[in-house]
């Protein structure tokens, strides 16, 4: 026994089904027909096809401001109200972690090349990464100040967290 809808009841359903306009279960039996039925998966096609041709079709009209503020009022009124922590200033592990990492590979280099290629170009190698480091590190100091300059002489400006 069926207990799905008559042909005829889906082929008056295709219409509301290209528009999407019925609730999930009838929809669902219809789409369901649709997919066995070819005459009625055809007839969808095309409705959706009318659909989609109307929709390109009809002129592009902008919103009224009062609506569109009204919308956007309903719209903040359901956003719950979130509290935003103050943003805290990074600890001084957060600040040189960095340099850490650096300081680490840069052990690990040496390490190695004492130990594998003690009397080649190693220990070279390690100090002109040092040296590229130290330079890095003051070209960010600097870049640092300039940055904080502009906060205190912009204080209305909106300020990100470091590494955000």
């Amino acid at each position: 026994m069926n207990t799905g809808p008559r042909h005829e009841e889906v082929q008056e359903l295709l219409p509301a089904a290209a528009l999407e306009i019925i609730d999930g279960v009838d929809l669902q039996s219809v789409l369901a027909h649709a997919s066995g039925c070819s005459e009625c998966a055809q007839l969808l096609d095309q409705y959706r096809k009318v659909v989609a041709t109307v929709a390109l079709q009809l002129p592009r009209q902008p919103m009224h401001p009062d609506r569109a503020a009204a919308i956007r009022a309903r719209l903040l009124a359901r956003v719950p109200a979130h509290r935003v922590a103050p943003a805290r200033s990074p600890s001084w592990m957060e600040r040189q972690r960095g340099w850490m990492v650096a300081a680490g590979l840069a052990g690990v280099l040496l390490v190695h090349h004492s130990v594998h290629r003690p009397l080649d170009y190693g220990w070279l190698a390690a100090g002109a990464l040092m040296l590229a480091l130290v330079a890095l590190g003051a070209y960010v100091r600097v870049l640092r100040t300039r940055l904080s300059a502009l906060q205190h002489s912009h204080p209305d400006t909106e300020r990100t967290p470091p590494g955000s």
